[in-house]
């Protein structure tokens, strides 16, 4: 997706809970666009079934998808109510289990990525179907604890947020990771680290574990939350940051796991269950932010 803004609008410093980074470049930030106030919030409690909720996904004509942790069960979410569509499973006779962490939708298909690095491929079926599947091991689940999923359809990748290295590994950072669908395989040489230092001056934090990943501005640039921070960043492309800041909110995102955005603009969280239901909340954009197809 791509939004400009009629005018080019400054960071809101003034914004209670927010913080933010220029990140030595002239590109107007997303994350300016969104106030995230309750002026500009709605916001609805998840079934039952979403309460380890993991991760969001968008398809090509704009239908809200996402996985709950533990069952290869995807949903498909009504974003302006929070009301279960549908529901399809992956496995013709039993559901697939793992510890999912991440939802991408590409041409069709719906990826899925568990914690160590697994992914798991499969059309979109309809309510109540069980889906055939295939599976493909990445290998970054020997250094690290993969942590969000996102796709790149103009060249043909999936993304894979990595939120920390396993103990042993040489990893200092958390990374990003380019998986070919075409070649089932990581390309290890494009794996972007996200700028630390920057990031934790930019929020006052001492770290930032990642919890999800969305693309903006066809890829150009990535939004990635963070749930113990309470927080969101964007970096492009070569992993600068662009910008970052805390949640207002911060009450509203006690546990954020999931980011999306949709064609309109409207920038998607979804919080799993603690001590509450599980939520989605939808931010508007600035009302002069104007929006051009992605």
């Amino acid at each position: 997706m791509r939004l400009i803004l009629a005018a080019l609008l400054p960071f809101c410093m003034s914004c209670a809970g927010a913080s933010s980074v220029d990140a030595a470049t002239d590109e107007a930030s997303i994350l300016a666009r969104y106030p995230l106030t309750e002026e500009t919030l709605q916001h609805w409690d998840l079934p039952e079934k979403l309460a380890e909720i993991s991760g969001l996904a968008v398809s090509d004509d704009g239908r809200l998808l996402a996985v709950a942790d533990e069952q290869a069960i995807i949903y498909e979410l009504n974003y302006d109510d929070g009301k279960l569509v549908k529901a399809f499973a992956f496995g013709e006779r039993r559901t697939l289990r793992g510890d999912f962490e991440g939802v991408a939708w590409l041409d069709r298909y719906v990826y899925l990525v568990t914690s160590d690095g697994t992914i798991h491929v499969a059309r979109e079926g309809s309510d109540g179907e069980r889906v055939s599947f295939s599976s493909h091991r990445t290998g970054v689940g020997r250094d690290c604890e993969i942590e969000g999923l996102a796709t790149d359809p103009v060249e043909q990748m999936l993304l894979l947020l990595c939120k920390r290295a396993v103990p042993g590994s040489d990893l200092s950072k958390p990374l990003i990771f380019h998986w070919s669908i075409a070649d089932r395989t990581i390309e290890w040489t494009r794996r972007i680290e996200l700028p630390m230092p920057a990031i934790e001056a930019a929020l006052g934090s001492s770290g930032f574990r990642p919890s999800g990943i969305a693309r903006a501005m066809s890829g150009e640039r990535w939004l990635i939350v963070a749930a113990r921070e309470r927080a969101v960043i964007e970096i492009d492309r070569a992993g600068r940051l662009i910008a970052g800041r805390g949640f207002p909110l911060a009450e509203h995102h006690r546990q954020a796991e999931g980011i999306e955005l949709l064609a309109d603009g409207r920038l998607l969280i979804a919080d799993e269950s603690s001590r509450r239901p599980a939520r989605l909340s939808v931010y508007r954009p600035l009302p002069d932010a104007i929006m051009i197809s992605p």
